[in-house]
């Protein structure tokens, strides 16, 4: 039986042991829950004031800033000041009491003391009392024996009383030294006073006779600090509110500066290139206000010179920048060329002013370079009242024939509206043409055109040499090999300058 209590025994510590580490581990647990739940939200509160921070506007954030960083050095330098200032006080003071403590222990004191004339020792305490010393409170004179013997208030010497307890009295009585202690009120300075005298075998040795103490009021003593602290809180706070008003206004002008950059940006961004900033200062936000309008004007000038320059041309400058300033000089391609001239056209200009004429025929040009774009083509050049436009791409053919009837109706309708307000009309005559071309630079080193140049740019030209007013012209090969579902008039053959053989040429239909 006793087997089996041994056993059962072992068996119940060994599941208290077990439930014991179970319950630490899941308090252990829990505390480790509890501990990342606390981190959590310290950092959750972290990233609270960090947005909430980079969420104010510049110049309050500038004013925190620069605020804080003048209020936390000030504060520094003034409690460094202060703990100078006081090391000097306390220094000073200490001085001061030495003084007045070997006094009270001088040798008439000592006089005294040994022949209990108790009544001269109160009046050289009275006359410590008497010179005023700021932050004096109290001095005091005890014999041998602990008993207060003289004490600048008479009446704790009155009935031989005991200013002190038993454990103060052994503390002062047992001195070898001048000593100083602080309390909460006082700093308190206590001088033993010997006397000295020979043994029997003429050995000087120093008999102890009492002890002098007074008592500096720690409230008058620190008043200079407590005062100079005030002064420079004083000033802190308004050197701190002065920055931060300070900074605020210069920042204010910087945020509007930025603010207005900002602003104009956006101006550029909606298409606006008229927008200048008005530049208020040399500095860097100046600088930047000179540059963004010089960005701007230049913006404009690039805006207004890409109306010069074709797309042929504009297509050929992303291709130079993207090379390495190595594009290939020219390239051999097969375009579709329109070409157009205005009929009547030297007629046209003695009738009228230049203004006049200006005025006119930038209406049909501007009809006609439209019409191109509408129909995937680019108009390559005006050469006065003629328009070069070139067709790429594999419906090039489609695009081309498109265009051409497109602006011939185009041009006839707008004939129409404007014969109805007595308005000057103007015609056309058209020449298309398709083949091999190149494509590249011609001119000199230092003025270059970006063009089409070949055999086929001279057919076409010459075509529309040929056509009539609302006509367009094309050879009958090329109309027969596009298969166009336009109809087109056999004009039979011509004699081209410059040709062996003679091309027969069409006119479409529209």
């Amino acid at each position: 039986m006793d087997f089996f209590k041994g056993s059962d025994l072992r068996f119940n510590l060994k599941n208290s042991y077990k439930k014991i580490v179970a319950v630490m581990v899941q308090f252990g647990s829990m505390l480790k829950a509890y501990f990342f739940r606390v981190l959590e939200k310290i950092q959750a509160f972290k990233n609270y004031l960090k947005d909430l921070f980079f969420s104010f506007p510049l110049r309050r954030k500038l004013s925190i800033i620069i605020g804080g960083v003048v209020f936390i050095v000030i504060v520094v330098l003034s409690l460094i000041f202060q703990q100078t200032e006081k090391g000097l006080l306390e220094s000073k003071l200490e001085e001061i009491c030495n003084l007045t403590v070997q006094y009270l222990s001088s040798y008439d004191i000592k006089d005294n003391l040994l022949m209990r004339n108790h009544d001269e020792i109160k009046l050289s305490v009275l006359y410590v009392k008497q010179k005023n010393i700021t932050g004096l409170d109290y001095a005091w004179v005890i014999n041998r024996d602990g008993q207060c013997i003289a004490h600048t208030n008479i009446k704790l010497t009155e009935g031989n009383q005991n200013l002190f307890t038993e454990e103060e009295s052994n503390f002062l009585l047992g001195l070898k030294e001048t000593t100083a202690i602080e309390n909460a009120t006082h700093y308190e300075y206590y001088y033993p006073i010997f006397a000295t005298s020979k043994d029997a075998d003429g050995q000087r040795k120093d008999v102890f006779l009492g002890v002098a103490g007074i008592g500096f009021s720690k409230e008058v003593a620190l008043a200079p600090i407590h005062e100079a602290r005030k002064i420079i809180y004083t000033i802190a706070i308004f050197v701190t509110i002065a920055s931060i008003l300070g900074i605020y206004f210069l920042s204010d002008r910087m945020v509007k500066q930025i603010q207005e950059i900002s602003a104009g940006a956006r101006q550029i961004g909606r298409g606006n290139l008229d927008i200048k900033i008005s530049v208020k200062s040399t500095d860097e936000l100046g600088q930047l206000a000179h540059e963004f309008n010089n960005m701007a004007m230049h913006l404009k000038e690039k805006l207004h010179m890409q109306k010069f320059v074709s797309p042929i041309t504009r297509k050929m400058i992303k291709r130079y920048l993207f090379s390495d300033g190595h594009p290939e000089i020219s390239q051999h391609r097969e375009v579709a060329l329109l070409f157009s001239d205005v009929r009547d056209f030297s007629g046209f200009s003695q009738r009228h002013d230049p203004e006049t004429v200006v005025k006119v025929v930038n209406i049909y040009l501007d009809l006609q370079a439209r019409i191109v774009e509408q129909n995937f083509g680019a108009v390559d050049k005006f050469m006065g009242d003629q328009v070069m436009a070139v067709f790429e791409g594999v419906n090039r053919h489609v695009h081309l024939f498109n265009a051409a009837v497109s602006i011939q109706k185009s041009i006839r309708t707008l004939n129409q509206q404007r014969q109805k307000l007595s308005q000057d009309i103007l015609t056309v005559g058209i020449g298309i043409n398709i083949g091999p071309a190149v494509i590249g630079n011609i001119g000199s080193k230092d003025r270059m055109d970006y063009t089409v140049v070949g055999d086929v740019v001279n057919l076409a030209s010459r075509f529309c040499d040929m056509a009539k007013s609302g006509q367009i012209i094309t050879s009958t090969q090329l109309y027969n090999q596009i298969q166009s579902h336009f109809p087109a008039e056999n004009l039979g053959s011509i004699k081209i300058k410059g040709r062996a053989e003679a091309v027969e040429i069409c006119a479409i239909e529209y």
